[in-house]
């Protein structure tokens, strides 16, 4: 009996981290990993890579504010089209946003 107890209550807890992890806000992405590949695509190049790394932090941070008031399926497309070509970017991420966002039905049929 003790075991079936213990084995709901793991349950229960497993699936309410993964129902939270939906609503922690803004991804993760390896902004500096991006920004590295961005700027190898022109010579390695300083200036491309913190302008890039300024770019992603300023997507990042206007991103912050409305990302919990986003539809979850939302959050999950732009998700997986900002990480589409690699680490992920905030700009991609941002951009994708915007789309879904701009109609009614969004973009992609994913609001």
């Amino acid at each position: 009996m003790l075991r079936s107890i213990l084995c709901c209550v793991s349950l229960l807890a497993f699936a309410g981290a993964v129902f939270a992890a939906d609503f922690q806000g803004v991804p993760e992405y390896r902004t500096k990993r991006w920004c590295k590949e961005v700027a190898n695509v022109s010579g390695d190049s300083k200036v491309i890579y913190d302008g890039c790394v300024r770019h992603e932090q300023s997507a990042r941070d206007e991103l912050m504010g409305s990302w919990s008031t986003l539809p979850i399926k939302t959050q999950r497309w732009c998700d997986e089209v900002a990480k589409a070509s690699g680490p992920g970017s905030y700009s991609l991420l941002k951009y994708c946003v915007g789309e879904e966002t701009a109609s009614p039905e969004g973009a992609t049929g994913h609001k």
